[in-house]
């Protein structure tokens, strides 16, 4: 054997070595390593959401403590009132008695109420935003809908704002 045929003989047993040491070695750690690593940022993850939990267990005693300090029948007439008041505050009117419709399953209940109220741009946002914040945990908005109509008799158009909000309430459990 010349050497040039030792060395391609030792360059191929050594390719072929790296080969069988890669498949049977190197493969495993290197996937180990992955894992590892993709269970480390989830550890690092969770660690980081576990702060949080205080947080998050004061907003829901908010959450309880405004639905049981208000039952959810009247949330209705609550809203109701508060934005009659300001619709007379603000001239703005109330255009169309409040709708409500109930949805009841066996863990939840959920109460829809839908006002239409008459107004200029600023006096319907700045209502808006008074619902969002003043019955931030009791009635969601869930849709807020500008439109405009022209009146024929006066020959002005004049601006709506469709609000619907949703209150949930889970059902006791009675163990």
């Amino acid at each position: 054997m010349t050497y040039q045929k030792k060395v391609y003989t030792i360059f191929g047993c050594f390719v072929l070595f790296m080969l069988l040491a890669y498949k049977f070695s190197f493969s495993k750690t290197i996937k180990l390593y992955s894992e590892t690593k993709i269970k480390q940022d989830k550890l690092a993850w969770l660690k980081e959401k576990e702060k949080e939990i205080p947080a998050l267990q004061s907003q829901m005693a908010l959450l309880d403590k405004a639905y049981n300090s208000s039952d959810s029948s009247s949330i209705r007439d609550q809203l109701t009132a508060f934005i009659s008041d300001y619709a007379e505050d603000n001239g703005c009117v109330v255009t169309e008695i409040p709708e409500k419709s109930f949805y009841s399953s066996s863990q939840l209940n959920i109460q829809t109420n839908k006002f239409v109220i008459k107004g200029d741009y600023k006096s319907l946002l700045q209502l808006m935003l008074n619902v969002e914040t003043h019955y931030n945990y009791t009635a969601k908005v869930v849709s807020a809908k500008f439109h405009s109509i022209k009146d024929l008799q006066t020959k002005r158009t004049n601006l709506y704002l469709t609000l619907i909000t949703q209150s949930f309430r889970q059902h006791e459990e009675n163990s």
